[in-house]
């Protein structure tokens, strides 16, 4: 019975040397990431277990997301994870450490009366939005008509003046 593996060789090597010439993938990695809600900070622990602290960054942007990006060059892997900070976290504030397992983010929180200010700024934000789509739709709703009865009228001027032409 023929097996396909040559005589004196173990299935085992067949299946390193095999290997071998399997290229490598790239694998993405998802992070477990860890939230602890404090009296005055957030602390956020993601776990990069593998990485070096040159191989990754963390960014914050303006609205409060974080985008946590790092690839190491062996082996292919890769890793992203964005998540969403509340809006109480003071931005300004923002500090992180790697141990060089686990980078721990530390979020301080807004004043008491500030986060108020904060939710108050966010609602009104979102109504001035809202606000300014409806007009948005309104405008582009009335430009269309407006286009459409400029057209109409314009094929009836050189329908008109290319029929009394003709009459003359």
């Amino acid at each position: 019975m023929a097996t396909g593996v040559p005589k004196g060789r173990s299935s085992a090597k067949a299946a390193a040397a095999a290997a071998k010439t399997v290229e490598p993938r790239d694998v993405d990695l998802e992070p477990k990431v860890q939230w602890l809600d404090g009296a005055a900070c957030y602390l956020v622990r993601v776990d990069l277990a593998g990485f070096k602290k040159e191989e990754f960054r963390v960014q914050v942007d303006g609205i409060g997301r974080v985008t946590v990006r790092g690839q190491r060059p062996a082996g292919h892997v890769h890793v992203h994870k964005e998540f969403q900070l509340p809006p109480t976290a003071d931005l300004q504030r923002i500090g992180a450490r790697f141990d060089g397992t686990t980078l721990c983010i530390s979020v301080p929180k807004l004043p008491a009366g500030a986060a108020g200010t904060v939710l108050a700024r966010m609602e009104e934000a979102k109504a001035v939005t809202t606000l300014l789509e409806m007009e948005r739709a309104k405008w582009d709703r009335g430009e269309v008509i407006a286009a459409a009865v400029a057209t109409f009228a314009l094929g009836v001027i050189v329908t008109h003046r290319f029929f009394s032409a003709r009459i003359e």
